[in-house]
Order: structure tokens, then C-alpha cells, then sequence
């Protein structure tokens, strides 16, 4: 395969639709179906992409200038998705970006799902665009500012604008930054969050193994119990939920998060992964957490906290200054929670402070106050006096009989749950209640003598109509019985 005679000098953050962009203009083609041809040998649709294809071939005709790992971790967005999959996953995107069929790419890294896409545009910062031209002579496309949820330029805070290509066309009318027509991103400048989010996507593009050593080093996790978000080993959902919801109306009013700010279901997604997390995401997380871009970088490393634990179980080990150790403790100590594995702060004061941890402990130990004890003699007593009230009531109740049974006594007392679900202390009524249960037989002796007494009937009357105004179906009662209850009537 033939190399290429030229390339462009790669800028700082550059991507590579923007580095096909100046290669068409130093070579005068005519259009980007020539330009396609002679840097992928293929005419690629998906160089505008942020996970462009057709890389192995661009690679071969650049010698030995860049490899296909190079071209990817210099000039695309995967390495901003590096630490959020597994190597399989990676390896496969890698492979998908060396060839020329990129079909199911973003499926397999979440992206299609997320539905971010559809929030996707071509983005740039007014002031890169000027600082550019008079460094390099021309303004390019940076990588970070096509990430999605980046909405405001990392280095210069300012909002990014999305440019409309002209005529309706896209993005293969080879345009650089601020050469057509733009909306702004965001509305409102200063955007705490939107600058902070940026900045840390910033960092994680070009840090994915800082990003990897967070995420082994449970880092959220350390947060939320540092917050007093985690109790026992477990998440207090509820509590979390609780806290999180004011903060996600704070977000950024941009369409991307809007996609994510109706729910926290997603947050929980993100704390227990079982696919890939989107960078966005987890981000955007962080700074819902209080989080920002110094405190990711001065997390320590897994290896870092497994030798602190060590040392601390030596009894010496100090790694954080003398003021954030103070702020700590005084956190910890102010917290009204009464125990103190609930106080927020413990987990991080057990790691590198719990010399005074333990003398704190020691000084404040948690008495568990023990209520009064029961009597449950008394309560059944009581509980057999309401089930002879009880009895009382559905005997004498108006209309036609209605029939005694656990359920409708149950009914008529209080603490009916006790009752059922603590048999053994309630001896007496339970005796009483088996004493106070009616048979069918009984029931329907009573509702003979009401329809007898109400309607007035006779022993002329015929056996089915006494039963039709007593609701009887199957008759319990005895010709030789039922005879003498009519008989008894006068």
C-alpha cells in the first residue's frame, strides 16, 4: 500500500476528523470522497465519528509514524471509555477501529443505549478557535470537546458552541471550528457543575489508568461512607435518594443531562456496574457527591490503601495532613448519630487515624437503653376481656346473624396482629377464642330463629322458604331440630 507523501503536525488534543480536515485542504481536493480514498484506502463513514474506523489502513500508508494504538489513544474519545470496560471489550473496540465495519462499535460500549447521541454535535470554544490561530495558524477540532456531557471548555470555562453545517449538509463538508453558523450549548455561562464535569473528562482522556486505579479502589463507595451513606457494609438507599434529589435539579440545563437529572435509578446503576458505565455518568456522579477533579487525583491507589491498612495495624500511619485531620475529627465527633461505626467519616478515620479512633471509641461507648418488659399477662387478660365485648357485639349485631368466627373477632380487638403472631403468650384467650368459635350447625340454628322471629313464619310454611330468608343453602339442622325450633317461635 502506497504511504502517504504528507500528514499535518498533530496538535494538542487534536482528533482525527480534524486532522482529515487539514490534510484536505494542504492536498486541494475536491471532495471528501478523494480525501477518504487516500487516507483510509476506503471511502470511511465514520471519520467524523468519535470512534472512527478504517484506522489500520491510515496507519500502513503513515509508515512507521503512528500505530493503530497510537492513532486511537491520541486522537479519539476511547480512552475515555478505557476504564469503564472490561479487555475484552476494549480489545474488540480496537479491532472494530483497525478495520473498515465499525457496525455494533457503540452498541458494545453503551453509547447506543445511553441515547447521548442523539444530543451529539460538533463542538468548539470561541477562545480556543482565536488562541489557536495566531498559535498554529488555524483553529482545529479538540477531542475533549466532542465528549458527551462537555459542555463548557475545560480550559477556558467558556460555554462550547455547536456548529449547523451549511445547506443541511454534515460533517463531510471538511469545516474547522467557527467556519459556519453555531448555537451555544448552554445558555447560562458559569456553570459550576458543566465546568466541573469537563474538567474531570478532561483529565480521565488523558489519565484512563488514574480513572482505573479509582474504580479499584472502590472510590464512590469510600465517598459515600465518608458521607455517612453506608451502614453496615450496606448503601441506605433511602437516605441517599433523599439527598441526591436537590442536587439533580442543580444540573446542567444542557439536553445530555436532562436525559439522566428526571432519576437517581441510574446512580445505583453506576455504584453496582453490571455493563459498561458511561463516562458522563460517573462524572456527573462525582460532582453530585461534593466531588471535584483534586479530590480524584489525591485518592490513593488500591495498593496504597491495602499498605496504609497495614501500617495502621502496626499502630503507626498518617498520610493525611494535620487540618484535614482536624476537619475529620470534628465531623466525626459533632455527629449525632450514637454509634459510631454510623458517624460519618469512620471508614476513613479507621485508616489513618484510629489511634485517636479508638480512643474516642473507648471514651464513648454506646449503651444500649433497654425498654420496658412487657406483661404479657396483663395484655391477655385484657385481650380475652375485649374477645367476650367482641362476641358480645357480633351475637347482638342487627340484621341477619352474621357468624363467629377468628377472623371476624380478630377484627374487633386490638393488637390482633400480637395475637396471631405470638400464640404463646396469650394462653387464656386463645382457649377463650376456641370456646367463642361458632360451627356452621349453631350459625344456622341462629339464622332460622331470625327469619322465624323477622317474617314471622309458622310451621305451615314450607321448609324452603324458612331456609331462602335464612341464606341457607346446605342445611346443617336436623328435620326432628328444625321442627322444634319453629315450634318454639309461639
Amino acid at each position: 500500500m502506497e504511504g502517504l507523501l504528507f500528514f499535518p503536525q498533530p496538535l494538542p488534543d487534536e482528533s482525527i476528523y480534524s486532522l482529515a480536515v487539514r490534510y484536505h485542504r494542504l492536498a486541494a481536493n475536491i471532495s471528501y470522497r478523494v480525501t477518504s480514498q487516500e487516507l483510509f484506502g476506503a471511502y470511511s463513514r465514520t471519520c467524523g465519528s468519535i470512534l472512527p474506523c478504517c484506522l489500520g489502513r491510515l496507519s500502513q500508508r503513515l509508515g512507521t509514524l503512528y500505530s493503530v494504538k497510537d492513532l486511537v489513544d491520541r486522537f479519539t474519545l476511547l480512552p475515555l471509555y478505557r476504564p469503564f470496560v472490561d479487555d475484552v471489550k476494549y480489545r474488540a473496540a480496537i479491532v472494530a477501529m483497525t478495520g473498515n465495519d465499525g457496525t455494533g462499535l457503540k452498541m458494545s460500549l453503551g453509547i447506543t443505549a445511553s441515547r447521548f447521541l442523539r444530543h451529539a454535535s460538533f463542538r468548539y470554544c470561541e477562545s480556543c478557535v482565536r488562541e489557536d490561530t495566531l498559535r498554529y495558524g488555524a483553529a482545529y477540532w479538540h477531542r475533549v470537546h466532542q465528549a458527551i456531557g462537555t459542555c463548557i471548555c475545560p480550559l477556558h470555562r467558556d460555554v462550547l458552541w455547536a456548529m449547523t453545517f451549511p445547506d443541511g449538509a454534515d460533517w463531510r463538508c471538511m469545516l474547522l471550528p467557527a467556519e459556519a453558523g453555531g448555537t451555544p450549548v448552554l445558555q447560562s455561562p458559569g456553570e459550576t457543575a458543566a465546568g466541573s464535569i469537563a474538567k474531570m473528562q478532561l483529565w480521565g482522556l488523558e489519565n484512563p489508568k488514574n480513572v482505573q486505579s479509582l474504580l479499584a479502589g472502590d472510590f464512590l463507595r469510600c465517598r459515600l461512607d465518608e458521607m455517612g451513606f453506608i451502614q453496615s457494609g450496606r448503601t441506605r438507599e433511602r437516605m441517599l435518594k433523599s439527598f441526591l434529589g436537590p442536587r439533580l435539579l442543580c444540573g446542567p440545563p444542557a439536553p445530555e443531562f436532562q436525559e439522566i437529572t428526571h432519576s437517581s435509578d441510574w446512580i445505583f446503576r453506576v455504584l453496582r456496574p453490571r455493563g459498561v458505565v458511561q463516562p458522563l455518568k460517573f462524572y456527573f456522579l462525582c460532582w453530585l457527591l461534593g466531588l471535584d477533579l483534586e479530590q480524584l487525583k489525591l485518592f490513593p491507589p488500591k495498593d496504597a490503601l491495602h499498605s496504609v491498612n497495614l501500617s495502621c495495624s502496626n499502630g503507626s500511619a498518617n498520610v493525611a495532613n494535620k487540618e484535614d485531620i482536624e476537619a475529620r475529627r470534628s465531623a466525626f465527633s459533632s455527629s449525632s448519630n450514637l454509634k459510631c461505626h454510623e458517624k460519618p467519616g469512620y471508614m476513613w478515620l479507621y485508616r489513618h487515624d484510629r489511634e485517636w479512633l479508638a480512643q474516642y471509641v473507648a471514651l464513648h461507648p454506646f449503651i444500649r437503653s433497654r425498654g420496658e418488659l412487657i406483661n404479657w399477662g396483663a395484655r391477655d387478660s385484657a385481650l380475652a376481656r375485649e374477645l367476650l365485648i367482641a362476641n358480645e357485639r357480633l351475637r347482638s349485631a342487627e340484621g341477619k346473624p352474621q357468624k363467629v368466627t377468628r377472623a371476624a373477632l380478630c377484627r374487633l380487638v386490638a393488637h390482633s396482629h400480637d395475637f396471631l403472631r405470638k400464640p404463646n403468650h396469650f394462653p387464656i384467650s386463645i382457649k377463650l377464642m376456641e370456646d367463642l368459635l361458632e360451627s356452621s350447625h349453631d350459625h344456622q340454628v341462629r339464622k332460622i330463629k331470625w327469619a322465624v322471629k323477622i317474617y314471622v313464619l309458622d310451621e305451615r310454611c314450607a321448609k324452603s322458604v324458612v331456609y331462602r330468608f335464612s341464606g341457607i343453602r346446605v342445611s346443617q339442622v336436623s328435620d326432628g331440630e328444625y321442627s322444634s325450633l319453629l315450634r318454639s317461635r309461639a
